[in-house]
């Protein structure tokens, strides 16, 4: 069998908090005066879509989005957009450095191909892609964008470094994971002033209308989603995200409730999936007293990991190509 070349590089999303009513934007306010910046629309998108599609184009998988404040709001948003989300449920108590090393411990567990991480908040939705490949282009443990001196996002850590950091580590944010380097970070001097963007200051409005402007918008690419079929297709990004938050969770039922998804329609997608391949994909423990559980076989994990393997080397291949032939063609102007 021949072996699969490691990914490079995951990401995780941390949109678990929400701003406070004093740093919340006018006119955006949520619950309680409260605002979910994940949520706020730029253009036809929200930012957290921004963030995500910038990240699959430069090829990033699989993506976990952190959730908490607003989380079935936000779930239900994100649902077509292969990813797999993960509920803080204690985010009022936690910090966004908690947040963060949730996705990281579920990278270092359960995506054992991944070279790096890419790790961020939903407030950075301008950021260039080629800032993202700088990043991954890095060496270093830790990686961080500078423009003009200012520390931004996202950061780029090297997935071994996850194992270092204390179950318990203390810090408040993102950028206290730098400090958890066996070396100096690498600073990368980037000219995108994306990497810098917040809502949460004096000038958050200032903030809102440098994001929301269209010359921050997303630029014209091809975007893939993948399908794997014989007759039909049997394979593709929403089985794909099934079986990764069954890897995670230890349950098809638990699954498909985070997918938004009926739990007969998910056996349905399972089952075609195993006729298909002629191999079984996920072993299911009855229940009992305990209940049952499943997990990946060693048939599905492949399966999993070949697949997120060629979507991110199929998108990185068509930006070359598109590069290529759509590279002197006029784009809309600001």
């Amino acid at each position: 069998m021949t072996p699969v070349r490691p990914l490079r590089a995951a990401a995780v999303i941390v949109a678990s908090k929400p701003l406070d009513p004093a740093d919340a934007v006018e006119g955006f306010g949520g619950e309680r005066g409260r605002m979910l910046p994940a949520m706020i629309r730029a253009g036809q998108v929200t930012f957290i879509e921004r963030v995500i599609i910038r990240f699959q184009l430069a090829g990033a998988a699989p993506i976990i989005v952190i959730t908490g404040f607003e989380n079935d709001r936000l779930e239900r948003h994100l649902a077509r957009m292969s990813v797999v989300c993960l509920n803080q449920s204690g985010w009022k108590e936690s910090t966004v450095f908690d947040d963060a090393m949730l996705g990281l411990r579920y990278v270092e567990r359960s995506c054992r191909g991944c070279e790096k991480v890419l790790l961020t908040t939903p407030l950075i939705p301008s950021v260039k892609e080629e800032t993202l490949a700088a990043l991954l282009d890095s060496t270093e443990a830790i990686a961080v964008p500078v423009y003009e001196g200012i520390e931004g996002l996202p950061l780029a850590i090297r997935r071994e470094l996850i194992s270092e950091i204390p179950l318990k580590a203390p810090g408040k944010n993102l950028a206290d994971l730098a400090g958890w380097s066996p070396g100096q970070p690498e600073k990368i001097e980037v000219g995108d002033q994306g990497i810098l963007t917040r809502l949460d200051g004096r000038d958050a409005i200032a903030d809102l209308e440098f994001l929301q402007g269209e010359k921050h918008g997303l630029p014209m690419r091809v975007r893939l989603k993948l399908n794997l079929a014989r007759e039909s297709v049997f394979f593709g990004p929403g089985p794909a995200t099934l079986l990764r938050l069954i890897d995670e969770t230890g349950s098809v039922r638990t699954a498909c409730v985070r997918m938004k998804l009926s739990y007969s329609k998910g056996w349905q997608i399972l089952n075609l999936l195993e006729e298909e391949l002629g191999a079984v994909v996920v072993e299911r423990k009855p229940g009992g007293q305990e209940g049952g559980s499943s997990k990946l076989t060693a048939v599905g994990l492949d399966l999993l990991h070949r697949y997120e393997q060629l979507t991110s080397e199929t998108q990185k291949s068509v930006n070359q190509l598109f590069d290529q032939i759509f590279g002197d063609f006029p784009q809309k102007k600001a």
